[in-house]
């Protein structure tokens, strides 16, 4: 089963789920960035500004190194997703937010050297009490650690997703949803393993 496997995965749901309280999902206002501050480079936000613009408003040095040191700032995460992926992202950003749940997916990223390394992305959805957009807060790990040669490409046909969980915080434990238990219609693109 598909679950955070990096410590520091684990400590942000931790976090997350203090910031939150007893409310469905925490507030923009509730997330103190100064508690954060061990995960910065490892961090990225986004400002949900529709259901087909997923603004990239903030990455952490270590995400913008795996990305060849591009500034994606300001871009639309989907403009920058392999279209196979496009709508798995959609959904899961969806899902996120319509059960107050937390995503974590591990991808295989081609490395130059010629292995695949295993990444970690978790995904956290912020609600806005303001009017603003709501918002995702993310880290991106490599699992068994930092590799200079493991590079993710942009709109990349070769970056594949391994495994994908839901975890859901609200019952006052993390129980983790293994994303092959839900309707395939929940995945456009996911295949069907009775075709």
């Amino acid at each position: 089963m598909a679950g955070p496997e990096r410590a520091e995965s684990r400590l942000m749901l931790k976090h997350w789920r203090r910031f939150r309280g007893d409310k469905r999902l925490p507030f923009r206002e509730d997330i103190r960035l100064g508690d954060l501050t061990e995960f910065t480079p490892h961090i990225f936000v986004l400002d949900i500004e529709g259901d087909d613009r997923f603004i990239i408003r903030r990455l952490g040095s270590a995400v913008v190194e795996r990305f060849g040191g591009l500034e994606l700032t300001g871009v639309n995460l989907l403009d920058l997703t392999h279209p196979a992926l496009r709508d798995r992202v959609i959904a899961r950003v969806r899902m996120i937010f319509e059960f107050g749940y937390a995503a974590c997916t591990h991808m295989g990223v081609p490395s130059m050297n010629g292995r695949v390394k295993r990444s970690e992305n978790l995904m956290l959805p912020v609600e806005s009490s303001t009017g603003e957009f709501r918002q995702v807060f993310g880290t991106l790990y490599y699992v068994d650690g930092p590799d200079e040669t493991a590079l993710h490409t942009l709109n990349s046909q070769a970056v594949a997703v391994v495994d994908e969980s839901f975890i859901d915080l609200g019952s006052g434990y993390a129980a983790i949803i293994d994303a092959s238990e839900l309707p395939l219609s929940a995945f456009p693109g996911k295949p069907n393993p009775e075709t």
